[in-house]
């Protein structure tokens, strides 16, 4: 058994790789699902990604909020952590998501 620092520890680390895989595996992949009959533009596909995120982000209640000193909550930092991906989406910067557009509508 992890002690308890070392076990939220584990967990940021573990969040951290979540919300890095999450567009690719959880958002994309739905977002393809329900958008391949038409032909949105990259910004409507950019906020279909975002709007999966979103939903997804309604689990964050459900993450203890436990910190370590001097760091955010777990729901606080995964918060953080969806926030900087959901900038990055928006503004097309997000390398999985122009690819996915391109291969769907290219």
């Amino acid at each position: 058994m992890l002690s308890k620092a070392n076990a939220v520890e584990t967990t940021y680390r573990e969040m951290e790789k979540i919300i890095g895989n999450l567009v690719e595996c959880y958002a994309i992949p739905h977002t393809r699902m329900c958008m391949r009959w038409s032909k949105p533009t990259k910004k409507a596909y950019r906020e279909e990604v975002v709007g999966w995120l979103e939903d997804y982000s309604k689990s964050f209640r459900r993450l203890p909020k436990k910190s370590l000193p001097g760091r955010e909550d777990l729901p606080t930092f995964a918060r953080g952590l969806l926030d900087a991906e959901i900038a990055r989406i928006l503004k097309g910067d997000n390398p999985e998501v122009e690819r996915s557009y391109a291969h769907l509508f290219s």
